[in-house]
């Protein structure tokens, strides 16, 4: 087995492990995958899920995964990102390849996404799903972006010419602004590099038309070579135009917003006194992996061109001659050009860029891993070791505080046993990666808007943070590692059941995570309680009564973040907004027995995930009676209401606490009324779901579970359901009648999903127990293209349906193929 097919079995193993560890499907586990090993290659800063394939193989194909959030704010460009769809069909080791036509076919279904939503004309998605709200996102912003960056993420090997790629055309704006469109592939090969601590995620050169004059220092360092050279304002300034912040070294300090930041002195300078900006200036500290240059000495060529000290200026002089369309044809920069191999670059490049940065007065902790804080915290990983739980081996919870360091500490054992050794004392699912662990904190600290900012800048602003602290040395000991630790088990613990809550919409399952456990330590502070660390160390878990505080916390998050008249529309965007948390953090506490003085809304069992309150109700105990903000609520008006959002009738809001003679007394046919339409506003849970199935199947000999069928009801009448009128038999006609059209409308439905999808949803259930023998035979009879669909096969394979969505699996797989887009 070859290196590339080494490296394509791990990271199969890798995706397979992610995904059923967080509950996921693998196509998913592979996105995040991929954009971890982005991340840590610099390529981006972070990345969302915003799922959307749809019309494969049509002329009208559109595609998009994710996207990085911080790329507008960091150089004005917009980064999505798409992956394989065949990723699921290759789970072995063998390294299959891509041609330069297929891989276009997803550049052009990421551009024509691009092209609908600038244009405001994507319809692909509910407004509640994430793809649309990034569609909104790019429409809002479409005249502040300078560029479109697509990458596209393969496990096969491209074996075409990446210049083939980059000739998508421009996208054009309503106002006749032509936006560049730039494409990136990365196949396996590049994924295998860039997952290389030592390599480069990409090889970037700058060629110059006029080699820059260059005087090199004398230096006996054979990894490092120093030139001095000046720079003109004019070429800076085309630099950043064209890679933007993939120019600024990587350090966290980078990942601060620059988009059109101008330092009001450089400014000055470049408009008033030009040639005066030389003398001025204190220049530039950048770095390259090599240079090439003439028999003059002077430099032609750049590899991998960092600037580590004069982003801002750099940034300056760009926006200036932007917004002030000024000629920086006499504007020149000093420059301290390192050239630094590869092998030296790790230790080097660090402290380059902490001590040119050291006459800013810059904290040893923004420079990230070589701080006091971070090499302690690692030492400390290595000593604690995991309580020994029934009569398990102890372990540690391995803190990674450099790129790959995991890795390279496990492949320096030259034996499979010494390395299988090794990963099971640091077990690959208690690793904490150093940029991650932030944000486990700040959650604790109540900041869930600097977690919302993403890794990276929750990470800088972490660090410029813990600089202030006087006294860290101090508090970094054994008890400050073990309770990060824990904030990592509450935080991954949650993530993974507000994904099968009732309330929970199908998105911005991080953001919930994050302002839930702000509003749980809040909550506990406020009541003079703390939370027991010592416990869930010693147990390495959360008990039910703290995952059901948790969640209602989850809940009263969830509809603050999805308040139809919050003030930001974008809810990734509202959840970076202290106000969003100002507002979760007056709503009632999510503690049993603590603030709730309605009945209604008294204490819930420790035990359920199921909780009585509504998010309406919950969000109506803050307010005022008048409609008006009440105290310390940011003024926001209308975010806060005096009474719920879905007012209804006081005989169907009778109706919704109805006993189990009387539910089973229900018409089938109103069952599968509620069935349908709860299904189809994913107010499902899997109680009121089972407990619906008894009844439509008349399980006489099974118990119906009352109180989820009333809590489902509740939710559904506030949604619009229409309970029966007084005439019961006409209604029962018309529901009747209602049922059949409905059944067609499904039928339909399903038999224009495309074999392909059939054959990745038949996978996804197998692997996570949900298939049966009636549902292959539905299936089969499908596949057969001849005979169509009965009624109960009809019904049966659209409960699977529900069934699969309420897992987890994504609502856009489980379509037809599309007619028009």
């Amino acid at each position: 087995m070859n290196d590339l097919e080494a490296y394509k079995r791990k990271l199969v193993a890798d995706v397979r492990e992610r995904a059923d560890d967080k509950g996921i499907l693998e196509q998913d586990a592979f996105f995040e995958e991929a954009c971890e090993i982005l991340r840590e290659s610099n390529a981006i800063t972070g990345y969302e899920h915003a799922y959307c394939h749809y019309g494969r193989r049509t002329p009208k194909f559109i595609a998009c995964d994710g996207y990085d959030p911080d790329a507008l704010d960091l150089d004005e460009s917009i980064v999505l990102i798409a992956c394989d769809d065949d990723y699921s069909l290759r789970t072995d080791s063998k390294v299959i390849t891509i041609q330069s036509t297929n891989a276009q076919t997803y550049f052009k279904a990421m551009r024509r996404f691009v092209v609908q939503a600038c244009g405001g004309t994507f319809n692909g998605a509910d407004e509640s799903d994430p793809v649309y709200a990034l569609a909104d996102y790019i429409h809002e912003h479409a005249s502040e972006v300078s560029r479109f960056r697509l990458y596209f993420i393969t496990d096969r090997q491209y074996n075409g010419r990446d210049a083939s790629l980059r000739n998508l055309p421009e996208v054009e704006l309503s106002n006749g602004t032509c936006i560049p469109v730039e494409s990136y592939i990365l196949d396996i090969q590049k994924l295998m590099e860039a997952s290389n601590p030592s390599g480069m995620m990409e090889h970037s050169p700058i060629i110059l038309e006029s080699p820059l004059r260059a005087v090199k220092a004398l230096d006996s360092n054979p990894d490092v070579d120093t030139y001095l050279l000046f720079v003109s304002g004019e070429t800076l300034a085309d630099w950043y135009q064209e890679r933007g912040s993939k120019l600024m070294e990587s350090n966290v300090r980078s990942f601060l917003s620059m988009r059109g930041k101008v330092n009001d002195g450089i400014r000055k300078t470049i408009n008033t006194q030009p040639e005066y900006f030389v003398a001025y200036n204190n220049g530039l500290t950048a770095t390259a992996s090599s240079v090439i240059t003439d028999n003059f000495g002077c430099i032609s060529r750049l590899d991998d061109l960092q600037i580590v000290n004069g982003g801002q200026t750099t940034a300056s002089l760009f926006y200036t001659r932007k917004k002030d369309k000024t000629d920086l044809s006499k504007v020149f920069v000093p420059m301290k050009l390192v050239v630094v191999g590869n092998e030296a670059k790790e230790d080097l490049i660090p402290d380059i860029s902490r001590y040119t940065n050291s006459q800013n007065k810059v904290a040893e902790a923004d420079f990230s891993s070589n701080s006091d804080y971070q090499v302690k915290l690692q030492q400390l990983s290595q000593q604690i070791f995991t309580p020994m739980i029934n009569g398990a081996e102890r372990t540690h919870w391995y803190y990674e505080r450099t790129r790959g360091q995991y890795d390279n500490e496990k492949n320096r054992f030259a034996s499979a046993t010494e390395r299988k050794r090794f990963e099971k004392l640091n077990p690959r699912k208690q690793r904490i990666k150093m940029v991650d662990a932030p944000k486990y904190l700040v959650c604790w600290d109540q900041k869930p808007y600097v977690a919302s900012l993403g890794a990276q800048k929750c990470f800088a602003i972490f660090a410029k943070e813990q600089s202030k602290n006087e006294h860290i040395d101090e508090e970094l000991d054994q008890e400050y590692f073990e309770q990060l630790v824990c904030k990592r088990i509450i935080f991954d613990t949650l993530y993974k059941r507000i994904k099968q809550a009732d309330w929970y919409r199908g998105a911005y399952q991080a953001n919930i995570t994050e302002y839930a456990i702000a509003k749980y330590s809040y909550d506990l502070s406020k009541a003079g309680k703390k939370c027991d660390f010592a416990s869930i160390w010693h147990s390495q878990s959360i008990d039910e009564s703290m995952i059901a505080s948790l969640l209602q916390a989850g809940k009263q998050a969830s509809s603050i973040l999805n308040e139809e008249e919050r003030p930001t529309q974008n809810v990734s965007e509202w959840a970076k907004k202290e106000d969003c948390w100002n507002q979760l953090k007056h709503l009632p506490s999510c503690l049993p027995n603590d603030a709730y003085d309605d009945a209604d809304n008294a204490s819930f069992s420790s035990t359920t995930t199921v909780m009585p309150t509504s998010i309406e109700t919950v969000s109506s105990l803050s307010h005022t009676t008048n409609g008006t903000a009440s105290p310390n609520t940011g003024g926001h008006k209308s975010a806060y209401r005096s009474g719920p959002r879905h007012k209804r009738a006081s005989t169907q809001a009778d109706t919704c606490n109805l006993s189990t003679t009387e539910w089973q007394s229900f018409p089938i046919s109103v069952c599968r009324s509620l069935l349908a339409f709860a299904a189809k506003n994913r107010l499902l849970s899997r109680e009121s779901q089972e407990a619906l199935h008894v009844l439509i199947n008349q399980k006489d000999d099974e118990q119906v579970n009352t109180d989820a069928l009333n809590y489902l009801l509740e939710r559904a009448v506030s949604k619009g359901f229409q309970i029966e009128p007084a005439d019961p038999e006409a209604s029962l006609k018309t529901k009747e009648s209602n049922v059949s059209s409905e059944t067609e409308e499904h039928r339909i439905f399903l038999e224009n999903i495309p074999d392909q999808t059939w054959q990745t949803i038949l996978q996804w259930a197998e692997r996570h127990d949900q298939m049966n023998t009636e549902i292959l035979g539905c299936m089969a009879k499908l596949s057969e293209k001849t005979n169509r669909l009965a009624d109960d096969q009809t019904d049966l394979l659209w409960n699977f349906r529900s069934q699969m969505l309420l897992a987890g699996f994504p609502k856009s797989q489980f379509a037809p193929a599309p007619t028009n887009h």
